[in-house]
């Protein structure tokens, strides 16, 4: 059996405090409970291989994979899939999927915590032409022909069994990692990561990175930061305390001095 998972690299500060970890890009969390539950449910001639599309940084975060007790780690990069958006992501990752061949399962967490569309399993399940189940929880049981999945549907738990092949999203997220230890790690910086680019999956340069994308930005602004306000310190007796409050609320003179008005 044959399960690919899809993890995406996010910026540190997004997800941990800064000294919390070496590397600047780490494992979005939502993808880290998807690969975690997926690795606990691994059987023997089970195969679980992980796919990232993203810059050099991006390998850092495939070894912390391998850490984890994947099999094999392929990084997808090429400057040509800068700038991609939903569309040509999992146009991107249905090409490695069909290179690496004989999937049985695709797995992705339901969102990253950067960009937050939650579009991408569904694109991608699309384009493979596999049925997709959202909202998982956690599988129960994994064969090659069935997965024991539950998942929630509004107030509900529902037990479902899919026949595979299939694209499965999980719904919950986790910064949290499990069985990883500095051996582990210091065995994965000698793991060899394997490279595609674009002509390794045979891929037009119309179809990924900007020239590939649908989606158009037609502007930007820049919001301005917050601005931090002084304090105001109100030690007058209660009435006149509350005309202060009464004058903030109405935007009058911003509470100050208002004493005898």
């Amino acid at each position: 059996m044959r399960i690919v998972m899809c993890i995406k690299p996010v910026k540190k500060e997004l997800v941990y405090k800064e000294n919390e970890h070496l590397e600047n890009l780490v494992i979005n969390p939502y993808d880290l409970y998807a690969l975690q539950n997926i690795i606990e449910m691994k059987k023997e001639g089970t195969e679980i291989i992980c796919i990232s599309m993203g810059p050099e940084g991006a390998k850092e975060a495939l070894r912390r994979c391998i850490a984890l007790g994947v099999d094999d780690v392929i990084h997808l990069s090429d400057k040509h899939f800068a700038g991609a958006d939903t569309i040509a992501t999992s146009y991107v990752l249905k090409k490695a999927i069909e290179k690496i061949g004989d999937v049985d399962l695709i797995c992705c967490g339901q969102k990253t915590v950067d960009g937050e569309t939650g579009q991408v399993v569904y694109a991608l399940s699309e384009q493979l032409g596999m049925p997709c189940i959202a909202q998982v929880e956690t599988i129960m049981d994994l064969s090659v022909e069935n997965a024991s999945i539950e998942r929630e549907n509004g107030e509900c738990i529902e037990k479902l069994k899919v026949r595979l092949p299939a694209v499965i999203s999980y719904r919950n997220c986790t910064t949290i990692y499990k069985k990883i230890n500095l051996l582990r790690l210091k065995r994965a910086k000698n793991k060899e990561i394997v490279v595609w680019n674009r002509n390794d999956l045979e891929i037009d340069r119309s179809m990924c990175g900007l020239k590939g994308s649908k989606t158009i930005v037609q502007d930007v602004n820049k919001i301005n930061p917050m601005v931090k306000k002084e304090q105001t310190v109100l030690d007058g007796d209660i009435e006149n305390t509350a005309m202060i409050i009464k004058n903030i609320i109405l935007g009058k003179d911003n509470g100050v001095c208002t004493y005898g008005k």
